[in-house]
């Protein structure tokens, strides 16, 4: 009886340690950009996914005011998927104007992250 809850208790400081030394790997600084920060060029941006004609994407970032929006540069099947949904993109941005229409800048898509099945709705 002794032996397992000793076998027990032991288990369970490995684990413990195991944990904690598996979670402090990476660097939290990486992982705090802000949004729609443009820095040498490159932008992340966080928002909505929609298609503004065939083959041309755009995405919303409603959290700015007014909505910033970007057109796309990337692959079109992944663009197309992610119609509706929120997500953060990051790349080179090819021109800063905001707004939509034929002045806003393009964010060519290096990097995509799934946020959400669902978008915010414009304010």
């Amino acid at each position: 009886m002794a032996r397992t809850i000793r076998a027990t208790i032991l288990g369970t400081i490995w684990a413990a340690a195991t944990g904690l030394a598996a979670a402090q790997t990476g660097n939290l600084k990486d992982t705090q950009l802000t949004p729609d920060r443009v820095a040498s060029g490159r932008a992340i941006v966080i928002g909505c996914v929609s298609r503004e004609r065939a083959g041309q994407f755009l995405i919303t970032d409603t959290r700015a005011r007014p909505p910033a929006q970007y057109r796309l540069a990337g692959n079109a099947d992944l663009l197309r998927f992610h119609v509706g949904h929120t997500v953060e993109i990051a790349g080179p941005l090819t021109a800063t104007t905001r707004g939509g229409g034929a002045g806003a800048g393009t964010l060519k898509v290096e990097a995509l992250t799934y946020l959400s099945t669902t978008c915010t709705p414009l304010q």
